[in-house]
């Protein structure tokens, strides 16, 4: 006879993105992970294939929620909308867990060691939806006469998709999201920047 859960799976995988998010994948033992979201053992084994599986079903809820409310809301605007996300990125909110950065970026400098392929196909994925989302931006920019025809939008985005990685790392370092409000007005004055020197 099955095992009854005592867990509703989708607040455990929630549990364990957070979890993972604050700690980081390799630190973070099963005994803790047990703890974090009320998880046993075996569960964590039969449920999600082990520690790893779990993981990257944490890493795949990470990923919805940021093509919800950052991928999307970027890829539908234009240069407000890139300013709107880096201004975000500075401000803080009550018991916001962005202190540990960036679950995606964090994964991306911890799996330099390892070159674990399915964590890579993960980040990279992510990644490359962030770059769309800045071209996106940029091409929305470009279309409503905000920046001009000759304005390099893909070495644009490309700059965008670094600094957003680049504060995040430094968000996870000072462990503080306001810490980064200079890179952020940095951000904001740059793409000011572009908007002035191009538009009509």
């Amino acid at each position: 006879m099955p095992r009854a859960k005592n867990y509703v799976r989708s607040s455990a995988v929630e549990k364990a993105r957070d979890a993972f998010w604050q700690f980081g994948y390799d630190a973070l033992g099963v005994r803790a992970i047990e703890e974090l979201t009320g998880l046993n053992r075996f569960a964590i084994q039969t449920e999600f294939g082990g520690k790893e599986g779990l993981f990257l079903e944490a890493l795949e809820l990470y990923a919805q929620t940021a093509i919800e409310h950052i991928i999307e809301p970027i890829s539908a605007g234009g240069l407000p909308a890139i300013k709107q996300f880096f201004n975000q990125t500075a401000t803080l909110q009550k018991d916001d867990p962005r202190v540990f950065g960036c679950l995606m970026v964090n994964t991306v400098i911890e799996n330099a060691a390892h070159n674990h392929p399915e964590l890579k196909k993960h980040t990279d994925a992510h990644y490359a939806r962030m770059l769309g989302a800045f071209s996106a931006a940029l091409n929305n920019a470009k279309d409503a006469g905000d920046i001009g025809e000759d304005f390099n939008i893909e070495e644009a985005a490309s700059f965008l998709l670094s600094l957003a990685m680049g504060i995040q790392v430094y968000i996870r370092m000072t462990g503080s999201v306001c810490a980064a409000r200079h890179q952020a007005g940095m951000a904001l004055k740059t793409i000011d920047s572009w908007q002035k020197r191009h538009k009509a």
